[in-house]
């Protein structure tokens, strides 16, 4: 199920395939919002621009990371997906409340939380429907 073979940091962050996918999705999102930052400080990217910017940004990382877990785990693509996208989701809220104090909790809230996981899980079925046959 898990690959023994895989050494290095990563090779035993693999052996946790929802926690490998969330290491993906935050690297992923950390790239993206650098990205933003620099067209939103040397372009003219607007601040609707910046927020839907954000909310892509954040479904891409989660499709990434979750495509990451369920080829890390070879197996419940949909399961692994749905976790690291929960997980991720979950994260953001953390970060969202402990720092801004934005998160409220109401059905566009909660919707996002659900939209993440779902994006998730969609991304670990891609994953296992990607993975090659050893």
């Amino acid at each position: 199920m898990y690959d023994t073979k895989s050494t290095g940091r990563l090779g035993a962050l693999r052996r946790y395939p929802v926690l490998y996918g969330c290491f993906w999705a935050l690297l992923l999102a950390a790239i993206g919002i650098i990205l933003v930052f620099l067209l939103a400080q040397f372009g003219n990217l607007q601040a609707r621009g910046i927020t839907a910017a954000a909310y892509i940004i954040h479904c891409i990382a989660v499709f990434f990371g979750s495509l990451a877990a369920s080829r890390a785990a070879r197996s419940r693509g949909w399961f692994y997906g749905g976790l690291t996208g929960l997980l991720y989701a979950l994260l953001m809220v953390a970060i969202g409340l402990f720092v801004y104090n934005t998160f409220t909790v109401d059905p566009s809230g909660l919707f996002r939380v659900f939209l993440m996981a779902v994006i998730g899980a969609f991304g670990g079925m891609i994953g296992m429907a990607t993975t090659g046959d050893d």
